[in-house]
């Protein structure tokens, strides 16, 4: 497959478009995706690919030689799992939580799930249904688009806060005023932020689980991208500094724990949700016409794991148990792996920038936006949508910040895992063609 001259063919590619039927105002990330594979495969093109948030590092072989042997000398596969998971994970999650993130949860407040999209779901059920009245989760966006997928899959409601617009005092006056309203039973967010960068400062955090507290509202920490704002001396187990946290400032908290970003560990489709240890007594009456008990905790393993997919496979679990042993062991330092996209990041941002693209979300309380998995960007008298469409024609795929929540709606979201130094030349290329074909109007 070969790079192609840019602009490709525009009536191919609309004949393309036409073919499958998407709405190209409103695009999924899957659609984005399907639509690049079918321009490629018909124009014989290929293309810089910055539209899905997927890994793409080596994963450490320790997880594999842990699947391995215990499919040989216990032969896991052949029995079903525990729901609330293996004790050998559980133990390895709740020191995990303990040597980079300070959090102290016990073994069984730490359960496997398959990604931290079931424990995403879970958490927000659980929150959604907890008190009469309270079926509104609260976004501090931009999102994850499939998260609010999974909101309003449940038959809950959206409320959504834009960081760019509210940090520091300002985040806790507006989340609090939202809070007094008694319609908000979660609180969801991702920091780093997905797809935005930002992330939430110790400050800021000990404020939010503060309010957690006071208004009774779950909150629901995704750290998808734990320790990828890449801070030099992160990554020492039970040396600080460490991932700032909720679950240091309030008893109500879930914490989900991806391995895909992490550790490279996609393909397995596990995470750990840990909750507090609150919830191994806490009681709420509204949960048990659709969870099958009052308990909080009992809810979210019996309730929400078991009737969903009654556990991780032991395979799996297994592979996590290798991975998470060696970090807490200081023999895998995940944060130094994973620096890898940083470094990416920094490269793509400067070309973006040379041939007059602009950074959407560029600073975090002032200071320089950490350079990670994602970047945002714009180009001056474009939408996103129209944006997005037109880059298209010259190979490179993104998603619409709008897709997320954004009210930065001139913006696309770019990911920079599948692309490496052997594409800057080509992306240069392409930009530069791009900046030629569309001239900024200096006056």
């Amino acid at each position: 497959m070969n790079a192609g001259a840019v602009p490709f063919d525009r009536a191919k590619v609309q004949a393309i478009l036409d073919r499958t039927g998407f709405d190209v105002e409103n695009l999924s990330i899957r659609e984005t995706n399907r639509l690049v594979l079918l321009i490629e495969e018909d124009l014989g093109v290929g293309f810089i690919r910055m539209e899905f948030g997927v890994p793409n590092l080596p994963y450490d072989p320790v997880c594999a030689q842990e699947a391995r042997r215990a499919e040989e000398e216990q032969q896991v596969s052949g029995r079903y799992p525990p729901f609330d998971g293996i004790p050998e994970l559980k133990q390895e999650a709740s020191g995990f939580l303990k040597n980079f993130l300070a959090l102290d949860i016990p073994p069984e407040c730490c359960i496997p799930t398959v990604g931290s999209m079931q424990g995403g779901f879970i958490s927000q059920a659980i929150a959604g249904n907890r008190l009469p009245g309270r079926q509104t989760i609260l976004y501090l966006g931009p999102s994850f688009p499939v998260s609010m997928r999974q909101t309003r899959f449940l038959g809950l409601e959206i409320d959504s806060i834009e960081l760019s617009q509210y940090r520091g005092p300002d985040l806790i006056r507006e989340v609090e005023r939202k809070f007094a309203g008694g319609q908000i039973g979660g609180m969801l967010y991702s920091s780093p932020n997905n797809p935005a960068w930002i992330t939430l400062k110790e400050e800021e955090l000990k404020g939010l689980g503060e309010l957690c507290t006071r208004h009774d509202v779950l909150a629901i920490e995704d750290l998808a991208y734990l320790c990828m704002d890449f801070r030099e001396d992160y990554g020492i187990p039970g040396q600080p500094p460490y991932q700032p946290t909720i679950g240091l400032h309030t008893d109500r908290f879930f914490v989900l724990v991806s391995s895909s970003k992490v550790f490279s560990f996609a393909g397995a489709r596990i995470g750990i949700a840990a909750f507090s240890p609150a919830f191994l007594t806490m009681k709420a009456p509204a949960l048990k016409a659709k969870f099958g008990t009052e308990n909080v905790g009992h809810a979210f393993v019996h309730g929400g794991v078991y009737c969903t997919t009654s556990g991780v496979p032991q395979s799996s679990q297994w592979g996590l148990v290798g991975l998470m042993r060696k970090a807490n062991a200081g023999e895998l330092n995940f944060v130094e792996t994973t620096r890898e996209y940083g470094r990416r990041a920094a490269a793509l941002k400067k070309i973006f920038q040379r041939y007059g693209f602009q950074l959407v979300y560029d600073n975090d309380l002032g200071e320089p936006l950490a350079d990670g998995f994602y970047f945002t960007f714009s180009y001056p008298g474009f939408s996103g949508q129209r944006l997005l469409l037109e880059m298209l024609h010259y190979g490179i795929s993104s998603i619409t910040l709008a897709s997320t929540g954004s009210l930065r709606t001139e913006g696309l979201r770019a990911c920079v895992s599948f692309v490496d130094a052997s594409q800057y030349d080509l992306l240069e290329q392409r930009l530069k063609q791009f900046q030629e074909d569309h001239p900024v109007d200096a006056s």
